[in-house]
């Protein structure tokens, strides 16, 4: 939603995390704001990742695969912490609170549907009724991240 009104923010840039900050890859972006915009950023998006996959692939080291991970439990350390990854509609934010036990005491998911079905009622003014349908459609939510 932001890269497609100009701003070219991208959490694998402004916080790398994993090995992204071994790829090359550009951060797209468009300038009106429009559903065009959120489209043509969706396709550039595509294209990109697909750069990021045949780095990834050429990089792959040689040898067996370990078929199998050894089951463990993670102990989530006392604390609060929030951690964010990049998602296909955008940040996709972890928010937990541990009492040092195997379970966190409390967590949140901060869900980017969620977050980006806000702006529709800004989006729509101006427009015609049949308009809200596409630009709804160009926020492309997820009514199961809405409903909480």
């Amino acid at each position: 939603m932001l890269r497609a009104s100009g701003v070219p923010y991208d959490v694998r840039r402004a916080d790398p995390y994993s090995i992204y900050d071994r790829f090359e890859f550009d951060v797209v972006a468009r300038y009106h704001g429009d559903v065009y915009d959120r489209y043509l950023v969706r396709l550039d998006e595509i294209r990109q990742s697909l750069r990021i996959l045949k780095q990834a692939l050429r990089d792959l080291p040689q040898g067996e695969i370990i078929a199998g991970k050894p089951q463990y439990q993670v102990r989530v350390p006392a604390g609060e912490a929030y951690g964010r990854v990049e998602g296909p509609k955008g940040e996709l934010g972890f928010y937990i609170v541990s009492d040092g036990k195997p379970v966190p005491w409390r967590y949140h998911v901060r869900a980017p549907s969620f977050i980006n079905l806000t702006s529709l009622s800004k989006m729509c003014e101006g427009n015609k009724i049949a308009d809200a349908i596409v630009i709804l459609g160009s926020i492309d939510i997820v009514l199961g991240e809405t409903d909480r």
